[in-house]
């Protein structure tokens, strides 16, 4: 048996990229003397053991595999205005049964304050990469930039498309306004857009955008309370049927109950209108997110749970839950362990046929620095997913592997 893995069609074009590449070297040449600014370049060398990479099934499926990884940064900061423009390339080559697999992302991000009471900021990012069940790479990582604080959160968390071994052509870009008129008031609006292609009759591309605007008021120094209204609209690409309208209103608080332990979140009601052939479905359902994390001197801590209403791959507006933990321990000066796990829910479609997907994912890393450049890491983890027709399957992975980082900051 041979699975193929399909490279997918040309997704963004060169011009859109040197644009990209051409105005972060512009706004690094113009930054003042005073600004700080350095690039890197780090290269990561793994091998790995999966019982079962792809999810495929059948008996046959265990298989070691070869990466290397390319994955180039520069920045500049002056205390008013930053620009990071970063990049990832990888090469995963599987030792039989797979074609090997290329992974690709780029990602600008840029914030600035405007005056004492206004911020602003931005991420830029495209991507396209196989979706496999994967451990190796870093944790929290993988070439991804983070959005700006306070965004809706993007769509890249679908276990409907979890080691179905389809490539995933995405784009996105997300904006921030902070506005504080005093001491104890914020007002946040924020932006997110995604589009997401698959080059596959088996998934739909889809296009999601998002508009939140939040208001909070510190009580003290320890709490906080607020409320926010957000607005969706998903679309399938395919057609009207299945696009969707989303309202949701929340309430948010936030507390710190100690030095190093803070806890917050927001709670409301989502209200879903589906296009159907027949006209359209309004749906209600109860939205949110949850944290409580412990930073400590040695050791971080995070509990988090989020329940949203997404577009899914395989089609259909679905209501997606998921809890999570994640623990790092600092062994040594040149010592970390990392552990998590999470459990995720996508139910059916909210409108149309389909079933319920569950998945659960756990993961062990240490790292150890050799010097100021050289880590080397070991890795293990566990992915277990049903699917819509109530069949699980499930992979195990060991990793281990090197990084070298080269670079300069002046």
């Amino acid at each position: 048996m041979r699975i193929f893995v399909s490279s997918g069609e040309p997704f963004f074009g060169s011009k859109f990229q040197g644009l990209i590449l051409a105005g972060a070297a512009a706004l690094l040449l113009a930054s003042p003397v005073s600004a700080q600014t350095g690039s890197d370049v780090a290269v990561t060398a793994s091998t790995a053991y999966d019982s079962n990479p792809f999810l495929a099934f059948g008996g046959d499926t265990d298989v070691a595999s070869f990466r290397l990884e390319l994955a180039p940064s520069i920045y500049r900061s002056d205390g008013i205005s930053s620009l990071k423009v970063s990049g990832r390339v990888e090469h995963v080559e599987y030792m039989r049964l797979y074609d090997s697999a290329q992974n690709l992302s780029a990602n600008v991000s840029a914030s600035h304050r405007i005056n004492e009471r206004l911020d602003v900021s931005a991420v830029v990012a495209i991507s396209s990469s196989v979706s496999s069940t994967d451990f190796a790479g870093p944790i929290g990582g993988g070439g991804e930039e983070p959005g700006p604080e306070g965004l809706p959160l993007p769509v890249d968390n679908d276990i409907t498309l979890l080691g179905d071994r389809q490539r995933r052509n995405s784009a996105a870009a997300d904006a921030s306004l902070r506005y504080t008129p005093s001491e104890f008031d914020e007002i946040r609006w924020s932006s997110s857009v995604r589009a997401n292609r698959y080059g596959s009759a088996r998934l739909e591309d889809s296009d999601y955008a998002s508009q939140r605007l939040a208001y909070s008021r510190r009580i003290n120094s320890g709490f906080t309370i607020g409320g926010l209204i957000d607005a969706s609209v998903s679309n399938f690409k395919g057609g009207r049927i299945g696009d969707a309208r989303t309202l949701s209103p929340q309430l948010a608080a936030s507390a710190m109950l100690g030095t190093r332990l803070q806890a917050s979140g927001s709670f409301g009601l989502s209200f879903t209108r589906t296009e159907l052939a027949a006209g359209r479905d309004t749906s209600t359902a109860i939205t949110g997110n949850a944290s409580l994390c412990y930073k400590g001197s040695l050791s971080n801590f995070c509990l988090t749970g989020l329940r949203q209403v997404l577009p899914s791959a395989i089609g259909g507006v679905r209501k997606q839950t998921s809890i999570g933990t994640t623990y790092s321990l600092r062994l040594s000066e040149r010592e970390t362990v990392q552990l998590g796990g999470n459990y995720s829910t996508a139910s059916a479609p909210l409108a149309g046929p389909g079933g319920d997907f569950e998945s659960i994912r756990g993961y062990a890393r240490y790292e150890r620095r050799l010097n100021e450049r050289t880590r080397l890491f070991a890795s293990a983890g566990y992915s277990d997913t049903s699917d819509d027709r109530g069949v699980r399957r499930s992979n195990v992975q060991g990793a281990v592997g090197i990084t070298f980082k080269f670079g300069s900051t002046r």
